[in-house]
């Protein structure tokens, strides 16, 4: 069929544009209107990760954040969208024939979500690939921390070697990330998703400043493992990273294609 691509993001003018275009994604105080050309309607998936590291409410909020504004934006666009979420395996597909049954869904589904114990990314895209066979989807999101409880260093073996070959390197893995807030200090209690329980945890000024370099740097290191291997990516440390990353990333691609 017929659908829409991504054209360029501009800022909405009064008078001229339909407020109904405004994307309900724009950031506060900066309407933003997506244009959209004609193109192939092209077939999306969503890769969760609901495993244990993705269970602290910072990153879980990101998260579901991400995958609602990825399904609206790119259903939007033309394209169909479907969500799957993994731990260590493949659990919940939540698919509808529409944005508005997508979006009940993905709300319903995300607010009741089990936390599951680590994951294997590597395993589970072979999983994913196997299962799909030959109707590989046009583009695969990978939303993640790429945290395993197991690893220390995220790392790209050879599964992803064999799932970047199939998907001609249209996987956009979407990293999850977090910075605590300079404000936060004193015993407070947090979230251990190893031990599924809150603890209480002293948080000085030194540790904030430790905590976020050491974050800061993992980050980074993923970016560059994703470079290496010709991989666009997204990072998200909030929800106002969300939009501008989405745009970015479509006029990166966009400018590639031509």
């Amino acid at each position: 069929g017929s659908g829409l691509r991504y054209l360029r993001t501009r800022a909405f003018q009064q008078g001229e544009d339909n407020p109904r275009d405004i994307d309900k994604f724009s950031p506060p105080g900066d309407r933003q209107v997506i244009e959209w050309e004609e193109e192939a309607q092209s077939s999306i998936t969503i890769l969760a990760d609901i495993s244990a590291s993705m269970g602290v409410p910072l990153k879980s909020s990101l998260r579901n954040a991400a995958i609602l504004q990825l399904t609206y934006s790119l259903w939007r666009a033309g394209d169909l969208v479907k969500t799957i979420l993994f731990s260590s395996g493949l659990h919940q597909e939540i698919k509808a024939a529409n944005l508005k049954n997508q979006m009940e869904r993905l709300t319903g589904s995300l607010s009741n979500i089990d936390v599951q114990d680590e994951t294997d990314i590597s395993t589970v895209l072979a999983t994913y690939m196997h299962q799909v066979n030959k109707n590989v989807p046009d583009m695969i999101f990978l939303v993640s921390d790429f945290v395993s409880m197991q690893k220390n260093h995220f790392h790209l073996d050879a599964k992803w070697r064999q799932v970047l070959n199939r998907t001609q390197h249209n996987l956009i893995p979407v990293i999850i990330s977090f910075e605590v807030g300079s404000g936060i200090g004193g015993m407070l209690k947090v979230w251990d998703p190893e031990r599924q329980t809150r603890r209480l945890t002293w948080f000085s000024s030194a540790r904030v400043r430790k905590i976020n370099h050491e974050e800061h740097q993992r980050v980074e290191a993923l970016k560059n493992t994703f470079r290496s291997a010709g991989l666009d990516y997204m990072v998200i440390n909030g929800q106002r990273d969300i939009y501008p990353q989405l745009a970015q990333l479509a006029r990166i691609r966009r400018r590639r294609k031509n």
